[in-house]
Parts: structure tokens; sequence; C-alpha cells
């Protein structure tokens, strides 16, 4: 596993054929946990946008939710 730094960012994803947008908590090469209101399955695909830094528009990544809690969810990128 890589290590988790730090991040907040905006970020638009959408679950199923809804779209959300919560903010990031921490972040790795392998995932992000996001902090966001709605309820979500681990399992469920999900397709993320942000900003970033290497580029001038939205960076997009997909996953899956690996992990539900209180206050956000935990994703595992493809």
């Amino acid at each position: 596993k890589r290590v988790r730094h730090a991040d907040s960012k905006i970020v638009d994803f959408v679950v199923g054929r809804r779209s959300h947008r919560g903010s990031t908590i921490n972040m790795s090469g392998d995932g992000v946990f996001i902090k966001t209101e709605g309820r979500f399955s681990e399992g469920q695909d999900i397709s993320i946008a942000f900003e970033s830094l290497r580029f001038e528009k939205k960076e997009k990544r997909t996953g899956k939710i690996v992990r539900v809690a209180a206050h956000g969810i935990g994703v595992e990128f493809n």
C-alpha cells in the first residue's frame, strides 16, 4: 500500500447514475477518502473528477467503494 497524504479538494463523482459532490480528506496513488453525505454501499463503482496540479483540466479516475463510514467513503482506484 502507498502512503496516504492529507489532501483537501472538492470532487464531483458519480455512483450508479447519480452525481454527488464531496471533498477529499486523504489520498494515495491507490485510493482516496471522500467526505460526503449520501447512501453508498461497498462494491459500488465510482467515477471521480478532481482538480489536478499536473493538468489544466480536471483529472478523472474510476474505482470501487471499499469503505462506507458515517462521514464519507473510501475508494480504491482501478
